[in-house]
């Protein structure tokens, strides 16, 4: 998990966002393949974008990837277009600007079989929508059409590769669904020219995925199309890739098709739809105009298979079958009006399509679609930005995080839940709840009266605990919605869970624009889950000290209370605090068992109580802003007898509070859990021995790690 320059441009983008006027997008099956490319482009390029998307072949985990690749929010809602009573309240909730149709059944053959289906979904869909902009004033319309339009251009004299001014015939009940819904656009367009404004696209073969192989090509069920089919054998999904016939008048035998870049074929949306603008703001009329999208080059299906199978590094499978229905022998566009009017061309190439293909799935075996991870909503709204998601679900180690607060809601060993958290999210943000599992932060812990200076600038906080300001007071990020995760699974009983909160000086009173990522490990073996923080602030210096908030009860199975669980820490050096529980600039000794002594301090009903910060190093005043290369201590040890479960806390953090819980969250009595929580002094954004590794200076990057280990 490192940053680059992508990641501050994004910073800069979203700040010019907020300067201009910024037009929303609605994108139609935006959670498909062409669709999340094009929803990337669209961030990229400054706009708002809004998915509608009914996740009949696609998965919301693109759209939360994408949120982690822009850094930018994308609200999701999950609707069928043919459902008019749930589209609606989109056009209601958003200002849409335009919007980018890709939503549609579209696999050739399946069309053949199931015609009426696809005349239902595809036409009806597509009405509905449009008559919704009609209602809502939106006259600007990206059309995702298909080159299957033009059926057979080889019955004409020298209409390959295909113009748009091509006849149209097409073979198929899917290409029929395309050309009928052009013509609706066309009358539509006719009977009012000085409003509407459309932009119909027309295209063959997507190849490839995103560079950063977040998103790609993940097909429902069995694929459709030829590089997704490649890559699930080259996965050791499917056995072998069917070559639907070799007996075609090409050069191997096998059919002809114009491959385009999916990362091209999105940025073609972007001009259609910047053409568009154009024309609202210059020619102050209406448009309707086809453009087609492809490189001008065909590629067989050998060639394609050839281009992948290098990009392997090993020869996969393949068998030649009979011809597939509906298929025609060249489909190769000319792209030549797009280039002149749009100013787009392609720019990578087959074997790009290729490398970048196989980076998607090496990293993403199988796709979205991860064994062992479960979703629930946590909201009755059933929002898709807040859910709980369970990693290791089924198996002797599971989490469940949620969105708000990236926050740990529960653990399992062996089955038995071993943290105390809440069933909803609306819990979670209640003032009571204590930051119960929360990733806390910017700052955690006391600062004195809530006042710091930082860089010859004097801050006030918020007061919220006695006379200090603490937890980061009102700008903590315990009830802030993290955007993501992205989930993957990279080997067997290993999965990560990555957050990202862009955290701005406007959302509350920390000075700078910060961007933490945090990000979980499970191992489901070795029973442990790992925390990594890491940030970087923009503009203004902050304060910084981050930790995870859970707290523990090993014993939860069979007592709610923490009675009788064992625990030991590194080291009894303890800050000393005032009555404001502030540190006075002592260290002292608490009674509490330590590691090599190798005995422990039982907790009982009421005794002994704690809530101290205590210190890996007494000697040392660490200056560190990125603790992540230091040695991962063992910091603090539990166990209960009656459970056998024991805990084991790793942190690479100088200082580690131990809470026992005597004040707890709502619906918690005192003592139900025990908080260890490795981090930064208390107060030391004003200790000048101290200063140092919770200041954070643009160009800096904070860094922390913590792990829990679990025996049973």
């Amino acid at each position: 998990m490192q940053y680059s320059q992508t990641n501050e441009n994004n910073i800069n983008k979203y700040k010019r966002r907020k300067m201009t006027q910024v037009k929303t997008v609605l994108v139609t099956g935006g959670a498909g393949y062409i669709g999340s490319h094009t929803v990337v482009e669209l961030i990229e390029n400054g706009y708002e974008v809004v998915v509608v998307d009914d996740l009949s072949n696609s998965s919301y985990d693109s759209i939360s990837r994408i949120e982690i690749l822009t850094k930018h929010h994308v609200p999701f809602y999950h609707v069928d277009l043919c459902d008019r009573e749930h589209l609606e309240p989109v056009f209601k909730e958003h200002k849409i600007d335009s919007v980018i149709h890709f939503a549609g059944l579209k696999a050739v053959g399946e069309s053949t079989q199931i015609p009426l289906k696809y005349y239902h979904n595809n036409i009806l869909g597509t009405l509905v929508l449009l008559e919704l902009m009609k209602k809502y004033d939106v006259a600007k319309f990206v059309f995702s059409s298909s080159a299957t339009v033009y059926g057979d251009a080889t019955r004409f004299p020298d209409m390959i590769p295909i113009p748009e001014e091509c006849p149209l015939g097409p073979t198929n009940p899917y290409g029929n669904t395309k050309f009928t819904i052009e013509k609706i656009l066309n009358d539509l367009y006719n009977s009012q020219t000085d409003n509407w404004k459309f932009a119909i696209l027309r295209y063959f073969n997507p190849i490839g995925a995103h560079p950063s192989g977040l998103i790609g090509e993940d097909p429902l069920g069995i694929p459709n199309n030829l590089l997704p089919y490649m890559a699930q054998v080259a996965s050791g999904r499917r056995e072998k890739l069917n070559v639907f016939g070799n007996d075609y008048d090409s050069r191997d035998g096998t059919p002809i098709r114009d491959y385009i870049h999916v990362v091209d074929l999105a940025k073609g949306h972007i001009a259609a739809l910047k053409y568009l603008d154009s024309f609202e703001t210059t020619k102050k009329t209406g448009i309707c105009r086809e453009w087609n999208l492809g490189s001008g080059k065909g590629s067989t299906v050998l060639e394609v298979y050839s281009a992948f199978c290098k990009a392997c590094g090993e020869d996969i499978p393949y068998e030649v079958t009979g011809r597939r229905a509906g298929d025609v022998l060249n489909l190769t566009a000319k792209p030549d009006r797009a280039k002149k009017e749009l100013k787009w061309q392609t720019e990578l190439t087959v074997d790009d399509a290729c490398t970048d293909l196989q980076k998607w799935n090496t990293e993403n075996p199988f796709g979205y679609q991860l064994n062992g991870v479960e979703v629930k909503f946590a909201t009755p709204e059933k929002e898709y930005d807040a859910r709980f998601i369970t990693i290791g679900a089924g198996t002797k180690f599971a989490a469940t995080i949620a969105n708000m607060g990236a926050t740990l809601v529960d653990l399992k060993v062996d089955g038995q839940s071993v943290v105390i958290g809440y069933d909803d999210e609306a819990s979670y943000a209640d003032p009571e709840a204590c930051y119960l599992g929360a990733t806390v932060g910017r700052y955690a812990n006391r600062i004195a009266h809530g006042k710091f200076n930082l860089n010859g600038t004097d801050y006030q906080l918020t007061i919220n605990n006695d006379v200090n300001a603490n937890h980061s007071s009102i700008s903590s990020f315990h009830t802030k919605r993290f955007l993501g995760p992205i989930v993957k699974n990279p080997t067997q009983g290993i999965y990560t869970a990555e957050y990202i909160l862009m955290d701005k000086e406007s959302d509350g009173e920390l000075p700078g624009d910060f961007e933490v990522h945090v990000t979980y490990t499970l191992n489901v073996e070795e029973k442990t889950l790992d925390m990594e923080y890491e940030g970087k602030v923009q503009g203004k210096a902050t304060p910084i000290n981050m930790t995870n908030h859970s707290y523990f009860n090993l014993n939860k199975v069979n007592n709610p209370s923490i009675e009788g669980t064992e625990i030991s820490v590194i080291s009894d050096d303890c800050i000393d605090v005032d009555e404001h529980t502030i540190p006075t600039g002592k260290v002292i000794k608490r009674e509490i068992a330590t590691i090599s002594s190798g005995k422990s301090t039982i907790l009982g009903k009421n005794e002994p109580k704690y809530d101290y910060n205590f210190l890996v190093d007494a000697s040392s005043s660490p200056k560190e802003t990125d603790t992540r290369s230091q040695k991962l201590n063992l910091v603090t040890k539990a166990y209960h007898p009656e459970s056998k479960i024991g805990l084991e806390v790793y942190s690479t953090e100088p200082s580690y509070q131990i809470y026992t819980g005597d004040w707890l969250a709502a619906g918690f009595a005192p003592r139900e859990g025990f908080a260890v929580e490795p981090g930064r002094y208390v107060n030391a954004i004003n200790q000048p021995q101290w200063k140092d590794c919770v200041s954070l200076n643009p160009g800096q990057t904070y860094g922390a790690k913590i792990v829990y280990k679990f025996s049973s």
